[in-house]
């Protein structure tokens, strides 16, 4: 279960499990980010409770995760590259000023070191508008209001949504097709009607998005694609 611990300087995203054989709690940081293991018994609230106590720890290799993530990235991206726009290909160019066209996305990068930040700001500012415009048109039809939209760099899930009613949609989302980020954006309005992903949840969204296994299927065959470089 993926659930936030929330702090003054940033909230921090983490993954919470439960292991029968352990006595005590384990903090593991790794490609995912930040898991947290409790004993079968502790209570939730011994997950926070640690997380404060190890803050600084976690903050700092969590800094060192991104570091590898970024060498990783800038390595694997040059100009000529392929990336994806919404699912369909386009080619990157260098250029004074980012721009897309119908086959290429030309970025401002001073050398192929600095493509991945430009590639990441390019999909960032592009992500929270396009979003909220699909957010706001399914809320309407599915008359299911969130509080808020967040722009999420999570790499461990698509979307999330909380009990409070905040939605967060990972901008890497901008690399897959329109219907598939439609999917994602009606997978978690459902959890405004259902906290869970029982029969109920899955049929408010097959009636909003009849074909959502295929949607479902595309992101788990071509996700790591999209997380290769990220």
């Amino acid at each position: 279960m993926q659930t936030w611990f929330k702090n003054a300087s940033g909230d921090i995203p983490y993954i919470l499990r439960r292991s029968p054989r352990r006595r005590s709690i384990g903090l593991k940081i790794d490609a995912a980010g930040l898991t947290v293991i409790l004993p079968q018994r502790a209570p939730l609230a011994e997950a926070e409770r640690v997380i404060h106590l190890k803050l600084a720890w976690i903050r700092a290799k969590l800094a060192e995760r991104e570091t590898r993530l970024a060498e990783t990235v800038q390595a694997q991206l040059t100009w000529g590259a392929t990336v994806l726009w919404l699912g369909e290909p386009r080619i990157l160019q260098s250029a004074l000023r980012a721009k897309l066209t119908a086959d290429t996305l030309f970025l401002c990068a001073a050398n192929e070191q600095k493509i991945a930040p430009a590639l990441i700001r390019f999909y960032q500012r592009a992500a929270k508008p396009y979003f909220a415009e699909r957010l706001n048109l399914w809320a309407e039809r599915m008359n299911l209001h969130p509080r808020q939209l967040i722009l999420s760099s999570a790499k461990t899930r698509w979307g999330s949504c909380t009990s409070n009613g905040d939605i967060r949609l990972s901008w890497r989302l901008m690399q897959a097709p329109a219907r598939v980020i439609d999917y994602v954006v009606i997978h978690e309005l459902a959890h405004l009607a259902e906290m869970n992903h029982s029969a109920r949840f899955w049929a408010i969204v097959a009636q909003a998005c009849p074909h959502w296994k295929s949607e479902r299927a595309w992101l788990k065959q071509h996700g790591s694609n999209l997380l290769a470089w990220t």
